[in-house]
């Protein structure tokens, strides 16, 4: 019987045991340090905020996935490792210190820099030690024998591919030709060729002829089948292993030539389908990114109150009419919604679109920007050929105007951090390769607006960085998109 993989964080409890249990001792022994072992006893702060700690690192664990590929990382990996889970916990600890915590300070903050250094002092030679505890344990207990059945050709690139990912998984125990004229000189011949430590030294041990009767009297667990391309699943020939009792591996060919970042094998109304997308994202991500956008929108609103106490009362008396603006955009996967802004344009702005767009050369753009559009409230040119900015320029300079979209965010239409929602007739004109860009939830800010926002005007380099961003999404992609846009706010970078 094959037993399946743990995937996912909790593969690695015995690692995330291992961190909480070395964080803990360096807490407690830094609390001893500052306060005393006896007075430790009766500190009850100080036994609930280790407490706490415990808890939090954990969290962190499980939401960063922190221990993923833990045996292959190197030794600087595993510090930088423990270097961002020190930051997030003692980052996170000071802020609860700061809202519980009314005695002297000075003692608990010394208290949390001495555990933090004895968290490193002790966490990295733990884990490092348990690590090759570990890998000792897999090559001694490696027993799983592997077959490989490849065809002759396929040899040189199927062997040291399986050898570069096995990771001490499974003993190899041969070679078994599929070709239906095999040339097992030629054969050992290229496995001489590519003969190597981890692998050892592989031999052909059959042929796709021989090999049930192979089977039947040599020690095999389970069986890797090469499928060329071209060529049909060998079912009847797996079917016939499987009832021998051996777990079948069959690598789906072709596979590598598909151009999507992401591929996984799924089960679709019980048909076993290949998968591809731009990008990918857990339901532990997804459900995160949705509670930072409830959590952002919530705050955006809010401040969208305040702005809307000031700028409602300049905008009707520059430009008597509605105080938002309201139009409909395309969201993700072709989906229309109504997105929201402050008016920064005059009242009958898109009805003068077309007017504006052909005196500025762009009637076919993809995307319309304009450095001066006569349209925004208040704006005019002076007689010495200088442009006078308005409240409505003003408020596009500080993207006063985008508050409104929180409403969007909160209501699901949007996200903090995507790609920009295109007008109805924008997407109309729009290419098939560049209908990939809302693929994913459009969002207030973006990598585009970051990397250059209206001073990027090539459409296809928009689509090339709204293509990086769906391919490379993370949480941590989101996190620093969003400390960039502030950063492009206060500077006006961009603006238009």
């Amino acid at each position: 019987m094959y037993k399946k993989k743990t995937r996912g964080w909790s593969q690695h409890l015995d690692f995330m045991l291992v961190d909480i249990l070395t964080l803990e001792i360096a807490f407690f022994l830094g609390a001893g340090l500052c306060f005393g072992w006896k007075q430790l006893r009766v500190n009850f702060f100080a036994v609930t905020l280790g407490i706490n700690i415990a808890i939090l690192d954990l969290a962190i664990m499980i939401v960063s996935n922190s221990y993923e590929g833990v045996i292959r990382r190197n030794l600087f990996n595993e510090f930088l490792k423990t270097a961002r889970s020190a930051v997030y916990v003692s980052s996170v600890t000071l802020f609860f210190i700061g809202l519980t915590y009314t005695g002297q300070r000075e003692n608990i903050y010394r208290m949390l820099m001495i555990s933090i250094l004895l968290y490193f002092s002790i966490s990295l030679p733990v884990i490092e030690t348990w690590k090759r505890y570990l890998r000792h344990r897999l090559q001694l207990r490696n027993h799983t024998g592997m077959l490989i059945i490849a065809r002759t050709s396929r040899l040189e690139s199927v062997i040291p591919e399986l050898e570069e990912h096995n990771y001490d998984q499974y003993r190899f125990v041969g070679v078994a030709l599929s070709d239906e004229e095999p040339d097992v000189e030629k054969a050992e011949e290229i496995l001489r060729k590519i003969e190597s430590s981890k692998l050892g030294r592989l031999e052909v041990v059959t042929v796709r002829s021989e090999l049930i009767n192979y089977l039947s009297y040599h020690w095999v667990d389970e069986i890797y089948i090469d499928i060329p391309m071209g060529k049909d699943l060998p079912v009847e020939l797996i079917n016939e292993i499987m009832d021998m009792g051996i777990t079948v591996h069959a690598a789906i060919p072709r596979m590598e030539e598909l151009e999507a970042r992401h591929k996984n094998i799924e089960w679709i109304c019980s048909k076993a389908t290949i998968t591809t997308s731009l990008g990918y994202v857990s339901g532990r991500d997804l459900f995160l990114k949705r509670l930072a956008d409830i959590a952002g929108g919530i705050v955006g609103c809010i401040c969208m109150g305040v702005i809307f106490i000031f700028a409602a009362p300049a905008i009707y008396l520059t430009s008597p009419g509605p105080i938002f603006f309201k139009q409909e955009r395309i969201g993700e996967n072709g989906r229309k919604f109504r997105m929201y802004k402050f008016r920064t344009m005059v009242p009958d702005a898109e009805k003068r679109k077309k007017e504006v767009a052909m005196a500025a050369g762009q009637t076919d753009a993809l995307m319309f920007k304009m450095e001066h559009d006569p349209r925004i409230i208040g704006q005019r040119q002076l007689p010495n050929g200088k442009w006078k900015r308005g409240i409505g320029g003003w408020m596009r300079d500080l993207s006063l105007d985008e508050f409104p979209q929180f409403i969007n965010v909160l209501r699901g239409d949007m996200s903090l951090v995507g790609t920009r929602p295109p007008t109805v007739e924008e997407w109309m004109r729009y290419k098939p390769s560049h209908r990939a860009r809302m693929s994913t939830k459009p969002g207030i800010t973006g990598l585009w607006q970051v990397s250059g926002r209206s001073a990027i005007r090539d459409f296809d380099h928009v689509v090339q960085l709204d293509r990086e961003y769906i391919e490379n999404w993370s949480l941590l992609l989101d996190f620093r998109i969003l400390l960039k846009t502030v950063q492009v706010v206060i500077e006006r970078k961009g603006a238009m």
